[in-house]
């Protein structure tokens, strides 16, 4: 109770310690969420929607297709293979040497051998000595055909100076006749005026007629000395020519030894040669192994003459591709090349065109044959659902560049080098892309 006048103090209703422990908490100070300012949620959604919206305007869909493929020469590969079978005795060049037209490349023996010995070494004598026997033929014709010759050309010389004595002979005998005719004329005078008798005239005509014979038998003498000097010289021309003819039937026999001869060389060893200038790659065999017929020793890459990249021949892609796949591949898209030698997450991404797309499809048989295997296996693992017996399309693509720049160094692209490729077929924005079906649906009312 309290009195009047009195002041009375006001007391808690708990201790102070009760209060003190049950301000304490255990898990922290209690703290109020302070919620965002409408403006900034404002500002935040805008900026979304904005970018959503420039997204959708500007941004495009790529339509890619990805085939496999595999770099080639520019100007194609020649395969160097063994004409028949044998033993690989030499290898004239090393990878990647340039070789010339014509150049040796490999040596191979084909030697056989029998219970004498090597059979070409065999054929070889024999063959020798019938040459020898050849050269001593025509040797002696010659000289049986020399000695002819130098007798009919004394006849010649002989029959030449027989007729100049007959001329001179007659002459000799035209000028007696010609004194015979003119004293017969005087005797003739002289009988008419009774210098004469006519026995004596007449021993003076039988004298003239005598020479007359005389000279006609000396005239048919030179005819027959002139006869006998062209049939002389028609001989020798016959001479020549029968040297000729027998020296042609000696040198044909010859030459036909020859190829012989050639021939056996060719069954011992065989030269392989270059067919073409360019650059050597891919020796298959190594000196003293075995080799079948028609097996290939190594790949020629052809190269122009004046070309100054005799080791880095220009290389192009060829890509093959399904027909599903093939469809919208065009000349002169871009193409995207990911090499497998060089990673594209490490070195990037190489570009190329496309410049050729076959008209026709190439059955597996069909493709090359040092390559179909490389091709179909690259084939099978990139492109998804493909059948090693499809028909493939052929793309060519030239690169860009025709090397890749790896840790600081240029690296020329080589033949055989397996790839994957996107060739970029179609770009559209996205807004088209979304509304495609609506477009479609329009179009078709």
């Amino acid at each position: 109770m309290t009195l009047p006048g009195q002041v009375t103090a006001t007391l808690p209703l708990f201790r102070h310690e009760a209060l003190s422990a049950g301000n304490k908490h255990a898990l922290g100070a209690i703290r109020l969420a302070q919620p965002l300012s409408a403006w900034l949620v404002a500002s935040c959604s805008l900026l979304l929607a904005t970018a959503l919206v420039a997204f959708i305007a500007f941004g495009a869909v790529t339509r890619k297709s990805r085939i496999a493929g595999i770099t080639v020469a520019q100007a194609g590969s020649i395969r160097i293979a063994a004409p028949n079978a044998g033993v690989l005795t030499h290898g004239h060049v090393e990878e990647g040497q340039s070789v010339v037209a014509g150049q040796v490349l490999f040596e191979l023996s084909t030697a056989r051998y029998g219970a004498d010995g090597e059979l070409t070494a065999l054929v070889a004598q024999q063959l020798a000595m019938r040459q020898q026997t050849l050269e001593s033929e025509q040797r002696l014709r010659i000289t049986q055909y020399r000695d002819r010759k130098r007798v009919v050309k004394q006849r010649l010389q002989n029959l030449r100076l027989e007729t100049e004595h007959l001329a001179h002979e007659i002459a000799l005998a035209l000028r007696r006749h010609q004194l015979a005719l003119h004293s017969l004329a005087k005797f003739d005078m002289l009988q008419q005026s009774g210098y004469v008798s006519a026995a004596q005239t007449q021993q003076k005509q039988e004298e003239s007629i005598d020479m007359a014979a005389r000279l006609g038998s000396l005239k048919r003498n030179h005819v027959q000395l002139e006869t006998t000097r062209l049939g002389l010289i028609s001989e020798l021309a016959a001479i020549d020519t029968e040297l000729a003819t027998e020296l042609a039937q000696l040198e044909r026999a010859s030459a036909i030894l020859q190829q012989e001869v050639t021939e056996n060389l060719n069954r011992k060893s065989t030269l392989i040669t270059a067919p073409h200038a360019g650059a050597i790659t891919a020796i298959a065999y190594e000196p003293g192994q075995t080799v079948a017929a028609g097996q290939m020793l190594a790949t020629l890459i052809p190269r122009r003459i004046n070309s100054d990249a005799a080791n880095h021949p220009t290389m192009e892609v060829h890509l093959y591709a399904p027909s599903r796949t093939a469809g919208f591949v065009a000349t002169g898209q871009q193409v995207a090349l990911r090499y497998q030698a060089y990673p594209y997450q490490k070195f990037g991404l190489q570009l190329g065109v496309v410049i050729d797309v076959s008209k026709t499809p190439f059955a597996p048989s069909e493709l090359p044959q040092h390559l179909a295997s490389t091709i179909l296996s690259n084939a099978e693992q990139n492109i998804s659902g493909f059948n090693s017996s499809e028909a493939l399309y052929r793309i060519k693509v030239r690169p860009q560049r025709q090397s890749v720049d790896a840790y600081g160094r240029m690296q020329m692209l080589k033949p055989g080098m397996t790839l994957e490729a996107d060739v970029i077929q179609d770009k559209r924005r996205i807004w088209e892309w979304v509304t495609e079906p609506l477009l479609a649906a329009i179009e078709r009312q």
